[in-house]
């Protein structure tokens, strides 16, 4: 059969449900709320922006790396604690952080990147936009 199996990262952009992590985080900075409630924000996450994510995707599609798993991801970590202050930056809006022991993991893995090496391999140069610009667009649109 001509199968390929991708193994996506975090992604997020504008659209996603606000149950996940950062687009929860923009509604509280576009609500220009007091107060965030948080699980554990000393961790490190491998961010891809959907847009991205969809080009990775098509090219994939086009390229039939077929019997290949694949990771699309950007190979870049940023902390949720730099998410923050891309949020105060771009809005000029300060809020709360509290960190409610209920939303932390146990065993909660500290940093998770992913290496795309193969995906530019396959589909060639391929970028994802910086989180700041991701972060960004959420806070404008949707």
């Amino acid at each position: 059969m001509p199968i390929f199996i991708t193994r996506p990262f975090n992604y997020t952009g504008v659209g996603q449900a606000d149950n996940f992590l950062l687009p929860k985080l923009v509604k509280h900075y576009k609500e220009n709320a007091a107060m965030i409630e948080l699980g554990n924000i000393d961790v490190w996450r491998d961010f891809t922006d959907v847009r991205a994510l969809s080009k990775a995707y098509v090219a994939l599609l086009q390229m039939r790396p077929l019997s290949e798993t694949i990771n699309v991801c950007s190979g870049k970590t940023y902390s949720l604690r730099e998410a923050i202050r891309f949020c105060e930056k771009i809005t000029g809006h300060s809020l709360e952080i509290r960190v409610n022991p209920a939303f932390v993991r146990p065993n909660e893995v500290k940093r998770l990147c992913g290496d795309a090496t193969k995906l530019r391999a396959i589909i060639g140069e391929w970028q994802t936009p910086p989180l700041e610009e991701t972060l960004g667009w959420m806070l404008e649109n949707g």
